[in-house]
């Protein structure tokens, strides 16, 4: 059996466990708080990042400056409702204070026409982390080393310092007093809006020739070239412009729009007719006014009908597209007459027409020509 000395060393062993294992069930329960803050943290600085990049031409607009002003930077209530967030947060951590945002637009010589400025900020909590009334480093760390590569904190030595996580940057301690234990987060000089991507505002021009890749555009409003414009199928219900060479290796089809004698716009549009006809059309100035023409003029040549003899021969008319009236021409290339009489070629008809050859006196005389038929507009 124990001795009373033996069941008290047990005793205060066993207590002293206990102790210990609630000090380090405690201490793991706060670094799980720290973890998760600075999860947190992240959450929000990647968020404003978004925000960051949404506004990018307005943040710029200005060329540089040195500190923006508060009524320009969102509050965490903006980043939800634009939806940079996707849940709204606490607006500072769970040791005290707000969180802060400072922004500023740089370098000095930048300028919005150059699209060289960049968009630098800095999130951080207004107060240090603290423990038991003391700076928590260690805890900083920890919020740190879980928000990642874009967060920093101020330890006790050149507490005036901000550093990065494994030294990768250094920035000032925004806190008065310069205290250890600062969290601070910050966009860095790579991730500012003014990026290797191609930013959806159009604040930025492309530098150099683009390779998509074999995907496609879609939704393209309009498409200006200043140079060659090759594919191999083109279909476009808006305007197609281009001042050099536009080449197509089979088709180029237009919309059908166009109707001979009604205004057009712009000299040299071309368009097809609006009853799908095929006929093409060109803005032609015709009387010192735009109108849409056939492209190969108001007369659309179309047969040709040998007239071998003055006895009357049928001539077809041609089915004119858009409203085309069909007219005949018949030119004499031999006939026998009277030297005294007038040669007549008389046509019946308003197409199809049958054709004659007669005399002054109206008398059908032997002899043969053409007849030309035709569309006029």
């Amino acid at each position: 059996m124990f001795s009373i000395v033996e069941m008290v060393v047990v005793l205060v062993a066993a207590a002293l466990m206990t102790v210990v294992g609630i000090k380090e069930d405690a201490a793991k329960r706060r670094n799980q708080v720290l973890t998760a803050e600075g999860q947190n943290e992240a959450v929000i600085n990647a968020a404003l990042g978004n925000w960051v990049t949404r506004h990018y031409a307005t943040l710029t607009q200005n060329g540089p400056v040195a500190v923006l002003p508060a009524t320009d930077l969102p509050t965490l209530n903006d980043l939800f409702t634009e939806g940079n967030l996707q849940q709204p947060h606490a607006n500072g951590p769970f040791w005290g204070g707000a969180y802060v945002i400072s922004m500023s637009v740089g370098p000095s010589t930048c300028s919005a026409s150059a699209g060289d400025c960049h968009v630098t900020y800095v999130l951080y909590p207004s107060k240090p982390v603290m423990r038991a009334g003391n700076p928590d480093v260690i805890g900083a760390s920890i919020i740190a080393q879980a928000g990642g590569n874009a967060f920093g904190f101020s330890k006790t030595q050149n507490s005036g310092t901000i550093t990065g996580i494994n030294g990768a940057w250094n920035a000032t301690n925004p806190l008065s007093g310069n205290p250890a234990a600062v969290v601070l987060a910050t966009n860095g000089p790579t991730s500012d809006g003014n990026s290797v991507y191609i930013r959806r505002d159009g604040a930025l021009t492309w530098t150099g020739d683009q390779n998509v890749n074999h995907v496609s555009l879609h939704n393209v409003h309009n498409l200006d070239a200043e140079g060659t414009v090759s594919a191999a199928n083109i279909g476009a219900t808006g305007a197609v412009a281009a001042s050099g060479a536009v080449s197509a290796g089979t088709t180029v089809s237009t919309g059908n729009i166009g109707w001979p004698r009604v205004a057009c716009t712009k000299i040299n549009q071309m368009t097809g007719a609006s009853d799908n006809s095929g006929l093409m059309l060109s803005c032609q100035k015709v009387s010192g006014v735009l109108q849409w023409m056939p492209i190969g003029g108001p007369k659309l040549w179309y047969g040709y009908t040998n007239i071998p003899n003055g006895n009357g021969t049928f001539v077809l008319d041609p089915n004119c597209p858009a409203g085309g009236t069909p007219l005949l021409v018949v030119t004499g290339q031999s006939m026998y007459t009277d030297p005294t009489a007038v040669v007549s070629y008389p046509t019946a008809g308003t197409g199809p027409w049958t054709v004659y050859i007669t005399d002054g006196s109206g008398n059908i005389v032997p002899g043969s020509a053409v007849a030309t038929s035709f569309c006029t507009y």
